[in-house]
């Protein structure tokens, strides 16, 4: 965060702790007070003041602390912050009469409230519509529009601050309260640019909004009506209020600040036409009803009577007619309110509900990418789509551009793909983006799934591949090489045995011949035996086996420190082999590669995993390494497991470290291996 940023979180806190603490005096001075002359009329409406000050305080401070650059949370602090004083300042000059004797400033603060509630709604009517909903101004040639505004506010509180409170107060007439610049009456010119300054500023004002529905993209017409809604509820409460009381006009003023702050902050903006949509759907939906009602009553009425008949039949054709006009109703509406599309944001939020629920990859895959590129370039108007997942494969809608924007799909902290948007004409609002932005949160879970099952598939078609051509290996040495060399001992063993009678030298000389080759054998199979597992392993171990291989690479010139962290507990026999294997390939290459003069190997469980080191103070890795088979054999070692290998810089960056995870629970691998067929 900059320091300008903190200072304006600083300022948005501090103002709304002023806002608050003036309410609060004002709400604790009024209840204290009671009947007090001066308290009952003067602050008649004094709900509203608090309630103002509060909602367009707290949410304007919100949300200028949230965005500060943002100038509508700033107006809406200020306007909060009036409201605030206009119920503090008259209340502490109501608590100077209560108390018999004049407080200091007692005047000054009933003048200054008595003008800037004025001032608080003057800037709700005429700024914030020139404002609304992005801070900024329709276009340069409307800057002598809100120098007009300003005018208007200036002149709604001059008109204020000149009243006097026998107006509004009849109770203060006699005491020592008194309008420092108190004017009865205002020569006609002068009160005619009054009341003509701030009405022609809201003129304005409300075909700035209309300009803003009528040129603005769908985002802003979405914010829009955010406003307009609050608009309309602050309208009607507050008309209402004046018969109602002040409880109502309080009520009026929730609903602007709120509808203010969703559409600038660009938040559920849909939900709107949702509200809208099916309000005027179900009230066609009555209206038709006691029409249609109304029209067969009266049709029906001369044939089976206006008192049973008519009105029965009426009711049982509107209950049988009423459901194909709701559905006729729905699809009317929703063109009227949403276009000849539906929502964008409604649809690709429910995509993106899709893609978080599935959990089919192969629908995920065939279905819903498709579905979702289709869907977001068809909505959003945009002239090309795609998804591009990690093994290359590319599903996408439309035809490429040139220009294009990529917005990775991560899971787990890790890219498992790309988005390609295609850019349109106009570019892209900050609204959109942030739909697509969340649009390729939901994806990169999909595209993981995806991917994730390909890799299975994959891994159990190079099992089943590796398991058969160990098989053909072991085959071909058990038949080609084996096979032969025995067939040939047993005959030479049989003529030796045919020998002994006749020449007992011969047969001997013949047995001396086959015993070595015997040997031989016996040597090969257990070459064969050791490469599918090392028997220090079983004879000794993990540790004793670890430590014993360590043993044979160490020399004069490379010493060797093992370090193993008991107990191990007993691991699967595939984590037995893979560490050991490690073990073996990085002390290889350390002994051939590094000119090490120590090295050191660990051993340590963690958790449900065997982590394996290897670390020596040589010359390290090369600055651009040339992958070797005995890396790519340790990497795919731990990849089978489920594991991980990670090569890198030593302690105080010298040498080189590597460093496995070994999961201790191989029991996926295990359903795997009995899943794949024979």
């Amino acid at each position: 965060m900059s320091p300008r940023d903190r200072r304006a979180k600083a300022g948005a806190a501090a103002g709304a702790a002023l806002t608050l603490g003036l309410t609060a005096a004002g709400i604790v001075l009024h209840v204290a007070d009671g009947r007090t002359p001066g308290n009952p009329d003067l602050m008649a409406w004094w709900p509203m003041s608090a309630t103002a000050a509060c909602s367009y305080g707290l949410m304007g401070a919100w949300l200028a602390g949230a965005r500060p650059r943002l100038v509508i949370g700033w107006l809406l602090l200020a306007i909060g912050l009036l409201q605030a004083i206009s119920l503090a300042g008259p209340q502490y000059a109501v608590h100077a009469l209560a108390l018999g004797h004049p407080l200091p400033g007692a005047e000054a603060a009933l003048w200054v409230g008595n003008w800037t509630w004025r001032t608080g709604l003057a800037l709700i009517a005429l700024v914030l519509p020139l404002l609304l909903p992005d801070g900024r101004l329709l276009g340069r040639g409307w800057r002598p529009v809100m120098w007009l505004a300003a005018a208007g506010v200036l002149a709604a509180s001059v008109d204020a601050a000149r009243t006097g409170y026998a107006v509004d107060a009849p109770s203060l007439v006699g005491t020592y309260l008194r309008n420092p610049v108190g004017v009865d009456r205002l020569p006609p010119w002068l009160g005619l640019a009054v009341n003509a300054i701030p009405a022609t500023a809201l003129a304005f004002a409300l075909v700035c909004l209309w300009l803003r529905w009528r040129e603005g993209g769908l985002a802003q017409r979405q914010q829009l009506k955010w406003i307009g809604l609050g608009f309309a509820a602050t309208v009607v409460l507050f008309g209402l209020g004046f018969p109602l009381g002040p409880v109502v006009t309080a009520a009026a003023m929730l609903p602007l600040p709120l509808g203010c702050l969703v559409a600038a902050m660009r938040y559920g903006l849909w939900d709107v036409d949702v509200v809208v949509s099916r309000s005027l759907r179900y009230t066609l939906f009555l209206l038709c009803a006691l029409v249609g009602y109304t029209a067969l009553v009266d049709l029906l009425s001369g044939v089976l009577g206006r008192s049973t008949g008519a009105p029965l039949v009426a009711v049982a054709v509107v209950a049988l007619a009423g459901r194909p006009l709701e559905g006729l109703l729905r699809g009317r509406v929703n063109r009227l309110v949403h276009g000849r599309r539906e929502d964008p944001y409604a649809v690709l939020a429910g995509i993106a509900r899709r893609l978080d629920a599935a959990r089919d990859a192969h629908v995920v895959g065939a279905e819903l990418l498709p579905e979702m590129t289709r869907t977001v370039a068809s909505t959003m108007r945009l002239p090309y789509v795609a998804i591009e997942l990690a093994d290359g494969e590319r599903v996408a809608h439309g035809s490429p551009v040139t220009a294009t924007e990529r917005l990775p799909l991560r899971y787990g902290g890790a890219d498992v793909g790309t988005m390609l948007v295609g850019h349109r004409a106009d570019g892209l609002s900050r609204a959109e983006r942030r739909l697509l932005a969340s649009l390729a949160a939901s994806a990169g879970v999909a595209v993981h799934t995806v991917a994730l099952t390909r890799d299975l598939v994959r891994s159990r078609k190079q099992l089943v591949t590796a398991r058969e051509e160990e098989r053909r290996r072991l085959y071909r040495e058990l038949h080609d090489g084996f096979g032969p060399l025995l067939a040939a001992a047993a005959l030479q063993a049989e003529t030796a045995r045919d020998l002994i009678g006749e020449d007992r030298a011969a047969a001997t000389r013949l047995l001396d011949k086959v015993v070595p080759r015997l040997r031989g054998a016996v040597d090969d199979v257990r070459g064969i035996v050791h490469g599918l597992r090392p028997p220090a392993l079983d004879d000794l171990g993990l540790p004793s086996a670890v430590r014993e291989l360590a043993g044979r690479f160490a020399g004069a010139r490379l010493r060797i420190d093992v370090e193993i962290v008991e107990p191990l507990d007993p691991a699967p026999a595939a984590v037995e082999v893979a560490a050991y294997r490690m073990v073996a390939e990085a002390l290889t290459n350390t002994t051939r590669h590094a000119g090490a003069a120590t090295a050191r190997v660990e051993l340590r469980r963690e958790a449900d995993d065997l982590r394996v080191v290897v670390e020596d103070d040589g010359r390290g890795m090369p600055r651009a390494p040339v992958p070797g088979m005995g890396v790519a054999s340790m990497r795919a070692r731990a990849r089978e497991l489920g594991g991980d290998l990670t090569i890198g810089a030593g302690t105080g960056g010298a040498g080189t470290r590597v460093e496995a995870r070994l999961p201790l629970h191989t029991r996926g691998e295990i359903e795997l291996t009995e899943e794949v067929p024979a």
